[in-house]
C-alpha cells in the first residue's frame, strides 16, 4: 500500500477538516443546543489547523496558507469573544469586531510579501474603523480613535513606500 504524499495531496486535508469541522457543528447542534458555539469552534479550529500546517509543508510554494490559517483562529477569537460579551440590545457586538482587526494585524505582520502585508494592513484598518464606530462611548471619543486608526496606516503606508513600489 503507497504511503499519503503530504506534498502532493494538501489539499485532501484541508477538504477533509472542513468535512470534519461541518460535521461537527452538525453533531453539536443535535447533542449540544444550548452550546452552539462549541460546534463553531472545533469547526475554525480544525480548518485553521489545517491550513497552518499545509504552510509549514512549504513555506515558499504554500504562503498563502497562513493568511487563511491564522484567519480562521482569528474568527474563533472573535466568536470567543462575542460568545462571551454580555448581550444587551445597546452594545453590539465591537469586542468580536475588535478582535478581528488584531488578528488582520498579525497575520500581516508574520508575513514576508509587502504587497500582502499592506493589504492585510488596509484590511485591518476598515476593521478597526467599524469597531471603534460600534463602540457604546461617546462620539467624540470614536472620532479620535478612528483618526488615530487612520493616522497610523497612513504613517505604515508613508514609512514604507519605497518597499512598495515595485522596481
Amino acid at each position: 500500500m503507497a504511503k499519503f504524499n503530504a506534498q502532493k495531496y494538501w489539499w485532501m486535508v484541508i477538504a477533509a477538516a472542513a468535512v470534519v469541522g461541518i460535521a461537527a457543528i452538525l453533531i453539536t447542534d443535535q447533542w449540544l443546543p444550548d452550546n452552539q458555539d462549541v460546534g463553531v469552534f472545533l469547526a475554525f479550529g480544525l480548518l485553521g489547523a489545517a491550513f497552518c500546517w499545509v504552510y509549514t509543508l512549504n513555506k515558499e510554494r504554500l504562503w498563502w496558507a497562513i493568511i487563511p490559517g491564522l484567519g480562521l483562529f482569528t474568527l474563533l477569537a472573535a466568536v470567543l469573544a462575542a460568545s462571551l460579551q454580555t448581550k444587551k440590545e445597546e452594545e453590539s457586538s465591537w469586542l468580536g469586531v475588535l478582535v478581528f482587526g488584531i488578528g488582520a494585524v498579525i497575520i500581516g505582520a508574520l508575513l514576508k510579501r509587502m504587497d500582502a502585508r499592506l493589504m492585510l494592513f488596509i484590511v485591518a484598518m476598515y476593521i478597526f474603523i467599524v469597531a471603534f464606530a460600534m463602540l457604546p462611548v461617546a462620539w467624540i471619543l470614536r472620532g479620535v480613535l478612528i483618526a488615530a486608526v487612520v493616522l497610523v496606516t497612513g504613517l505604515y503606508a508613508w514609512r514604507n513606500r519605497s518597499k512598495l513600489v515595485r522596481k
